[in-house]
């Protein structure tokens, strides 16, 4: 089982190190994509260590904004053009940490060859969904005259239409995809411009695009539902809550394999336990 770890970072280099270093294992490599916004020499020991790759050229990535989707659909490119013969593809952010071992989350794959591990919900669990869906949002774009004529579009015309017969899916843009299934993302991306259209002014569209794509292909029956990533979202805001030692039991009582958000200035701790309570190992945070 070869694994190709995508993480998408735009700060911190010493905390994506720490992360890749964890992620470390003879079957795994982590294709790393520096946001655009982000200065590359900042990241030049972390794009040096073994087994890590640049993906280039880099694109700018804004929260809530098609470009993650390019990002997105870039590095799966990126990776599958590899010499390496990768069997899955895994999303992490440079916030994430590993739960659990790295050989635990490559039997899980083994195990579970030719699935999809995505989220998977329907549109309309949510009237927010339908909105982020069907009204126009201008992301690219943060100028009030912007902000104003988008309100006011959205106010006068009716919603969009989206033009394919598609049920739209909802998932977290954490995914782990089978090297088939992104074969076929590629191939869908190439064949239908309408559809990288209408995402484009959707509001978070990494949330539907590659869900909705594989809900309507042959590989529908192919995906599972559980989610990877422990996430608290308890704080109710647009992002989920910073993880501290505090939430130590309930990580390693969750049997997910990833966790997000984490931030070593914040509270270093919980790593150095993570590190040695869950992976076995001291702690990694100043491992050449």
């Amino acid at each position: 089982m070869k694994v190709a770890h995508i993480l998408l970072v735009h700060k911190d280099p010493p905390q994506v190190a720490r992360l890749i270093r964890s992620l470390c294992h003879p079957n795994v490599d982590c294709w790393v994509h520096v946001d655009k916004k982000s200065n590359i020499e900042d990241f030049r020991k972390v794009l040096a260590m073994k087994k890590v790759f640049l993906i280039q050229p880099r694109l700018r990535v804004d929260w809530g904004c098609f470009n993650t989707v390019d990002a997105m659909i870039f590095a799966m490119s990126t990776v599958l053009k590899a010499e390496t013969k990768y069997d899955y593809v895994n999303f992490l952010s440079g916030q994430d940490y590993p739960l659990q071992p790295a050989d635990t989350f490559l039997s899980f794959l083994e195990i579970n060859t030719g699935s999809q591990l995505m989220g998977n919900r329907p549109l309309e669990e949510s009237n927010e969904n339908i909105i982020r869906f069907k009204k126009h949002y201008f992301n690219y774009y943060s100028s009030p005259v912007i902000r104003l004529s988008e309100k006011f579009i959205n106010k006068v015309l009716p919603n969009r239409t989206f033009p394919y017969p598609h049920e739209i899916r909802k998932g977290s843009q954490w995914m782990a995809l089978s090297r088939n299934a992104v074969s076929y993302i590629l191939k869908f991306v190439a064949d239908n411009p309408r559809y990288l259209n209408y995402f484009k002014t959707v509001h978070i569209p990494d949330e539907f695009f590659f869900q909705t794509i594989l809900y309507n292909s042959p590989f529908k029956d192919t995906i599972r539902n559980p989610n990877l990533h422990y996430i608290d979202w308890s704080e109710g805001k647009k992002n989920p809550k910073l993880l501290t030692i505090e939430d130590y039991n309930k990580l390693v009582s969750s049997n997910l394999f990833f966790a997000r958000k984490f931030d070593p200035k914040v509270n270093a701790s919980i790593l150095d336990a993570l590190d040695e309570r869950i992976l076995h190992r001291a702690n990694v945070s100043s491992e050449a």
